[in-house]
């Protein structure tokens, strides 16, 4: 497959560490387990997700207001393509000045009797060097996901995902400390959601705590704060300057945003242009956010932390945190 990794003239170059690239299956999959446990994502993001999607708003309010989410959900992705394309993945990613992403994965099983993160895996195979896996892990049943870590990475899969609130866990477990250590062993980045989420479990499931926990415990680990542990942005910060392998990633939250006083990234936008100025990473999540990742990389430089420091967040951290140099 012809790539190319050149942002082009005037763009400047990125690395997304956060990209939902999924098939139509695969989204209906996502859509209704997080539906499950969070039916308000579908309302609070409805109107970013229809206008990604090419779904009529108006008709996605209507069926869940009269309570039907299922068929909702297949409004929404109905246009989805049956197969992810990997070209025109590439194509996007050079009209917008991406020179490598991250195909985060759900995981669990389609409808149609496939697996998700085996479908992510080979969306990326098809282009490895511009474009890498990292797979769903439910942590329920800690064996299970010790068998399911290993052979994601087997299939190509560079790290992996934990989104707390999906299942109900809480991280600081003990039981899956033999998940934390084996993705240590296979040189497997943690993706944590930190932060916000509107499920029907405890908020602070996803306190940023969580992060501190696991790297005192697995050191070595790399762990990625997933949407920076909004609003709970201060106490990130400080446990980012404990660990030296956590990451802060930016993603679903909009730039503009952070800049305006009393919404609570104060501290990210003080620390993160000094003392962790190598250690945030770009993120779009995709269907949250309507606007394109050139659009998004101009609204991170707007934030005016300087050209080397806006170059670290929007591409460095990330190329160093993925070894993208040693390719």
């Amino acid at each position: 497959m012809t790539v190319s990794a050149d942002p082009g003239a005037g763009r400047r170059r990125v690395v997304d560490v956060c990209v939902l690239a999924l098939d139509r299956e695969c989204w209906r999959t996502y859509f209704r387990g997080l539906a499950a446990v969070a039916p308000a994502y579908l309302r609070a993001f409805g109107r970013h997700a229809t206008s990604v999607f090419g779904a009529d708003h108006a008709s996605f309010r209507a069926r869940l207001d009269t309570g039907d989410q299922a068929a909702a959900i297949d409004l929404l992705v109905a246009g989805r393509p049956e197969r992810t394309d990997a070209e025109a993945l590439l194509k996007d990613m050079d009209d917008n000045g991406v020179v490598h992403q991250v195909l985060m994965s759900c995981g669990g099983a389609t409808a149609d009797g496939d697996d998700v993160n085996a479908r992510v895996a080979a969306v990326a195979a098809e282009a490895p060097d511009r474009m890498q896996a990292w797979a769903g892990i439910d942590l329920t049943d800690p064996r299970r996901a010790v068998t399911e870590l290993e052979r994601c990475h087997a299939l190509g899969m560079r790290g992996f995902a934990v989104t707390p609130f999906w299942q109900g866990v809480d991280p600081r477990d003990p039981a899956y400390d033999p998940v934390f250590g084996r993705a240590r062993e296979l040189g497997m980045p943690l993706w944590l959601h930190t932060g916000h989420h509107f499920a029907r479990h405890a908020h602070d499931l996803c306190h940023p705590r969580n992060v501190d926990w696991i790297a005192r415990r697995h050191p070595g680990l790399p762990i990625v704060a997933g949407h920076a542990a909004w609003p709970w942005v201060l106490e990130m910060v400080s446990i980012a300057q404990r660990h030296r392998e956590v990451y802060l990633d930016l993603s679903s939250h909009r730039p503009p945003w952070m800049s305006r006083p009393g919404s609570g990234w104060e501290p990210l936008l003080l620390y993160g242009a000094t003392a962790l100025r190598d250690r945030v990473l770009f993120g779009s999540a995709t269907w949250v956010n309507a606007d394109p990742v050139a659009v998004l990389a101009d609204q991170v430089a707007a934030l005016g932390l300087g050209d080397e420091v806006t170059d670290r967040w929007l591409y460095g951290n990330a190329a160093r945190l993925l070894e993208l140099e040693r390719r």
